[in-house]
């Protein structure tokens, strides 16, 4: 087989190797977004259904496979007693999804914990205000039902 011939294949595998490395590198790199928690819609009311406005409800949330540390956010209910949350998203290379949990065996030994946690919960609020209004629960809602 003549030189060139075997010189061209050479470059070529060579060039198709580097092509692999650096594709799965960006893949392995690349922070692709996911959802840690959907949004989420709250309702606060007494047990016989008014609507409890200016009640904090707190969510917190952590992925441990990813996060190091969890958040946590307070939010206001308006007058009809309702708050929404937000989505909760992350960004994070595939590289780390793969070596995240590995991490958090190696730096919390057998008390590691892995995936999403969640949580949500209304605060004690001096400063609350109860409807006289009735209102209905809607489908996808949580609802929180409180003794004033």
């Amino acid at each position: 087989m003549p030189s060139c011939i075997m010189q061209a294949n050479s470059s070529s595998k060579r060039k198709w190797i580097t092509f692999t490395l650096v594709m799965l590198a960006v893949v392995l790199l690349f922070p692709f977004k996911s959802t840690v928690v959907p949004s989420q819609r709250v309702l606060v009311t007494t047990k016989d259904m008014h609507p409890i406005s200016s009640a904090l409800v707190r969510q917190i949330w952590q992925d441990y496979s990813l996060e190091r540390y969890g958040h946590e956010e307070d939010l206001p209910t308006d007058v009809q007693g309702r708050v929404t949350f937000p989505a909760r998203t992350i960004r994070a290379p595939l590289i780390w999804r793969l070596l995240g949990p590995l991490a958090s065996i190696a730096g919390q030994g057998v008390h590691a914990s892995f995936g999403v946690h969640t949580d949500m919960f209304p605060l004690a609020n001096k400063d609350v205000a109860i409807s006289s209004q009735i209102v209905q629960r809607q489908a996808d809602e949580i609802w929180y039902r409180l003794e004033p």
